[in-house]
C-alpha cells in the first residue's frame, strides 16, 4: 500500500492517486491532513528546501503501517551536490518526495505526466531500482525537465523483471 502525504498545501492529488493504483497495481491512499513544510529544511543561501532533511522529516512524522509513504511538495528541493532535484527516496525503503515545483508546465496534462513521472520513480527507488540506462525508462535518471519529458511513465522490461524478481511489482 502507498500513502500520500502532501506537505504543505497540495490541491487534487487525486490523478497521482489513481496513475499509481494503475501502473503500480497496489492500493493507494491520499491522508487527510497536510504537513506544513518543515522551516528547518530551507536554506537560504539558495532559497531552496534540502531534500535530504525533508526525507527525514517525513519519516518521523509519518508513523502510519502502509508499505510506502509519497510525500509530495510544492517547494523548490536540491540535494548536497546538486542544483535541484525533483525527488528524492530511500533505496531500498519506506519513503520518497517528489516536489511539483519544477514539474510545473501551462498545460495541465504536460504537468500531470511529469507528476506521475517522478512520483513512479521514487517510488522505484523504495522497491530498490536504481537508476537505468534506458532513457524511455521511467527509472533513467532526469537530469533536467527534457529527460523527464522524454521518458515513459512505465518501467523497461529489465526493471520491470528486478520488481518481480523482488516481490514488489503484482
Amino acid at each position: 500500500m502507498i500513502l500520500i502525504q502532501a506537505i504543505g498545501k497540495i490541491e487534487n492529488l487525486k490523478t497521482l492517486q489513481e496513475s499509481i493504483i494503475s501502473i503500480l497495481n497496489t492500493k493507494c491512499l491520499i491522508s487527510s491532513q497536510f504537513l506544513d513544510v518543515p522551516e528547518h529544511t530551507y536554506n537560504p543561501l539558495r532559497n531552496q528546501y534540502n531534500s535530504t532533511k525533508m526525507l527525514l522529516f517525513l519519516k518521523s512524522t509519518i508513523k502510519e503501517d502502509s508499505a510506502h509513504v509519497l510525500g509530495i511538495t510544492d517547494v523548490d528541493l536540491y540535494a548536497p551536490g546538486l542544483n535541484f532535484v525533483f525527488g528524492e527516496a530511500e533505496s531500498p525503503g519506506k519513503f520518497a518526495i517528489v516536489s511539483l515545483y519544477r514539474l510545473k508546465h501551462p498545460d495541465k496534462k504536460i504537468f500531470r505526466e511529469r507528476m506521475v513521472k517522478e512520483a513512479i520513480h521514487e517510488l522505484g527507488h523504495t522497491f530498490g531500482l536504481a537508476h537505468c540506462n534506458n532513457p524511455s525508462c521511467v527509472m533513467y535518471f532526469s537530469n533536467s525537465i527534457i529527460d523527464t519529458d522524454k521518458k515513459s511513465y512505465m518501467f523497461c522490461d529489465t526493471c520491470l523483471k528486478k520488481l518481480k524478481l523482488t516481490g514488489n511489482l503484482n
